[in-house]
């Protein structure tokens, strides 16, 4: 039987913390009796407020950015003098964003945001953490994804920082174990966050079709602007069941021998279709996405329908 370890003594870093997961993770591991250090990049923002409000004198928020090094060291700093008569046992590196598009259509900048966040701000946490955790033996967990594994167009800025994020993970995996700590992978499907919220989806397609080159914008094409607005949200259709992944990460935190990867599926349905998919030969994958964009009702870019 895998033993469940008490979380008397154990402090847990948690970045991202002001919603979504990260904000559900904190509250479900101090009510658990974590030590835990709640990160947001606005400790004023409502989330943080909730969390103040919500959980006990344990827990501790602090001002994060992990896309910035100064913030990361001021965190570093803060957690080392607050953490009493607990040890690091965990950091928990949920951070994250989604932009951006189609590759023509998303700027480099975008790309950059996105993989800084998402691929780099893990990098930067974990490293900066590692001498604590050594001392602790204790865990690393990345919050990847589904798109980590899998790639649908649409999405590429976050999904290039996705599979990023899972190199990352299995590669430190290694590197890590020779000094006690285990790296953990947190792979979910779509749940019910701000980044898989439909309508702010639409909004930042919007913002972003109107800030592209009209000679890119020519070249797609409106009916294909306003089919992707309209459609593409529309498949997306998360799952409210967060406490899945809720009970993923506690899993990850709290097991004596917690599993490497832990894919997170609202069913049993949607977790046979993702690993026959994953399996599929790159030919066949290729069929089933046209069919997904044909389904969907989304036109070819308007200048390709010209080519001889």
């Amino acid at each position: 039987m895998n033993e469940r370890l008490e979380p008397d003594g154990k402090a847990v870093l948690i970045t991202g913390s002001a919603r979504g997961i990260g904000n559900a993770v904190a509250k479900h591991l101090d009510s658990r009796g974590f030590h835990v250090f709640a990160s947001c990049l606005n400790p004023n923002s409502p989330g943080a407020k909730d969390l103040r409000k919500s959980c006990s004198s344990r827990l501790k928020i602090l001002q994060l950015d992990v896309s910035n090094d100064e913030s990361v060291s001021n965190c570093v700093e803060f957690v080392k003098k607050n953490l009493g008569e607990s040890e690091l046992w965990a950091v928990v590196n949920n951070a994250g964003i989604q932009n951006g598009f189609l590759t023509e259509l998303t700027s480099i900048q975008e790309f950059k945001d996105s993989t800084d966040v998402n691929t780099i701000g893990q990098i930067r946490i974990t490293k900066a953490f590692l001498p604590l955790l050594k001392k602790s033996k204790g865990r690393v967990v990345n919050m990847t994804s589904l798109s980590g594994r899998l790639a649908f167009p649409f999405v590429s800025p976050y999904t290039v920082s996705k599979f990023a994020s899972v190199g990352f993970s299995e590669c430190l995996r290694f590197e890590l174990d020779v000094w006690g700590i285990k790296v953990v992978s947190i792979e979910p499907e779509l749940f019910e966050t701000d980044m898989t919220n439909r309508k702010l989806i639409q909004e930042r397609i919007g913002d972003l079709f109107h800030s592209i080159d009209e000679d890119v914008r020519r070249d797609y094409g409106e009916e294909l602007i306003r089919a992707v607005k309209v459609n593409v949200p529309v498949i997306i259709n998360p799952s409210p069941k967060i406490e899945k992944v809720i009970e993923a990460i506690d899993s990850a935190i709290s097991l004596k021998d917690p599993d490497a990867v832990y894919r997170v599926y609202r069913n049993i349905f949607v977790a046979a279709l993702s690993k026959i998919l994953e399996f599929t030969p790159t030919a066949c994958f290729i069929l089933v996405i046209r069919a997904l964009i044909y389904v969907l009702g989304i036109p070819k870019p308007k200048a390709a329908n010209k080519r001889p």
